[in-house]
């Protein structure tokens, strides 16, 4: 798991996938042998953490830790205000948009390969938003301060 913004072979450098996450997935048909030689491999050519897992959990992890954020940044950077921001933006700007840099060849057709375990995300994220724009809407700071709490504290448990 390892990328940029930008594709193509111009864009590409040696050291992309060093460090970087490989994901195997195995069935059952896999070799235990094999699996392990692979593991092995990916090791010594310098990825910094090998996981063995299904495909279908493959999938939905997916959705998560790239398709949404993919999607949330071409969605974010579509606001009205994204063309007044020069002057009134740093890190978390560029954080949130980097992304929106996407191929939308590639993008698309990996969004509807998988997209019941994208929907599902979306549509989580969509319902937690709907909580802050509420506690916003009604001024109730206390529910506000707790939403914002419950993610701090989320973010400190999985680093």
């Amino acid at each position: 798991m390892a990328g940029i913004e930008k594709s193509g072979f111009a864009n590409s450098f040696a050291e992309l996938f060093e460090g970087a996450s490989m994901i195997l997935c195995r069935d059952e048909f896999t070799d235990p042998t094999a699996l392990k030689s692979a593991e092995e491999l990916f090791y010594e050519i310098g990825f910094g953490k090998v996981v063995v897992t299904s495909a279908e959990t493959h999938d939905k992890i997916i959705a998560f830790t790239s398709q949404l954020a993919h999607v949330v940044s071409s969605a974010f950077i579509k606001s009205p205000a994204a063309r007044e921001q020069a002057g009134f933006s740093a890190g978390s700007f560029k954080d949130l948009t980097r992304v929106a840099r996407l191929n939308e060849e590639m993008w698309t057709e990996l969004f509807l390969a998988n997209g019941d375990f994208l929907v599902n995300e979306i549509e989580g994220l969509r319902n937690r938003l709907n909580e802050y724009t509420a506690a916003i809407k009604t001024n109730d700071a206390d529910r506000l301060r707790e939403l914002l709490a419950e993610g701090r504290r989320a973010k400190e448990e999985i680093g």
